[in-house]
């Protein structure tokens, strides 16, 4: 029944839709070697100066392989945002349309309802990515022979995967978070703040300030630092170093995130004396 509503949901179709035309339209813009120049005069004017927005992660040229073209633009908060914003609305659209209450089931089988979302999140996730990955391949191409090529399939698809289990735990929190307030507006609003990793920067300076209260900390904030294992940090970081890269540490996080917003959501729900 959820994959039938999920089907039957307008906002994937739309959020689907600006996705593949942002994505194609920031490849062909990216990939484009006169913006190319002027990024390079823009940089070199200021170095110190930081561009905000969901743009590539890092500097695009003419040596660009399409992994790291792929994994620069898909980890920029974008489809963060996409995701967190779909599981508020249909979680959302579940409650208002009347679904819930014709469902009967006992006190303790609540927490199968939430749990039941979940699948529809990853595959959501998942045609975001996929979707992603055909419009920035069609907006990179005829660019050159040779360039932006796909230099390693596996290296993409792992990347990929990694990426919408990440972004599928994010989605799996914010609705988690919906069910705590019962309304959008916040969850929302820190879906948005989130995707931006303003609470990885808020941690980090708590962190640094810890250090120099504490030298003896030092070493182990360098491996255990906290604003460095949450969800937006790892889909950042992936999206810089998408081959070499620590991915035992990346299961560990996904992990426990999964199991942490997967019980904290069930918790809350079969709390709930209505649905």
């Amino acid at each position: 029944m959820n994959f039938y509503r999920f089907f039957k949901t307008r906002v994937f179709y739309i959020t689907l839709l600006i996705t593949v035309l942002t994505f194609g339209l920031l490849a062909r813009l990216e990939t484009d070697p006169s913006s190319q120049d002027r990024g390079e005069q823009v940089v070199q004017e200021n170095q110190e100066e930081e561009h905000v927005g969901i743009v590539a992660n890092e500097e695009i040229t003419e040596q660009t392989s399409f992994e790291d073209l792929y994994a620069s633009l898909t980890s920029s908060g974008y489809i963060l945002i996409m995701v967190g914003v779909f599981a508020i609305v249909y979680t959302e659209e579940e409650r208002k349309s009347g679904f819930l209450k014709n469902l009967l089931t006992t006190h303790k089988k609540k927490k199968n309802i939430f749990i039941s979302k979940i699948p529809v999140v990853f595959l959501y996730t998942l045609i975001m990515f996929v979707g992603s990955l055909l419009a920035i391949r069609l907006g990179s191409l005829g660019r050159g022979p040779g360039m932006y090529a796909i230099q390693s399939f596996c290296s993409l698809m792992r990347f990929m995967l990694f990426e919408v289990i990440l972004h599928t735990v994010f989605g799996i929190a914010m609705m988690a978070l919906y069910e705590i307030t019962r309304n959008t507006i916040i969850p929302i609003m820190i879906t948005i703040f989130g995707s931006a990793n303003l609470h990885g920067m808020l941690l980090n300076m708590v962190e640094v300030k810890l250090v120099s209260m504490r030298p003896a900390l030092r070493g182990f904030m360098e491996k255990y630092a906290l604003s460095r294992n949450l969800i937006v940090t790892k889909v950042n970081m992936l999206g810089e170093a998408p081959v070499d890269f620590p991915y035992m540490n990346v299961i560990i996080v996904i992990m426990i995130g999964l199991v942490l917003y997967s019980v904290m959501g069930m918790l809350i729900f079969t709390k709930r004396d209505t649905i």
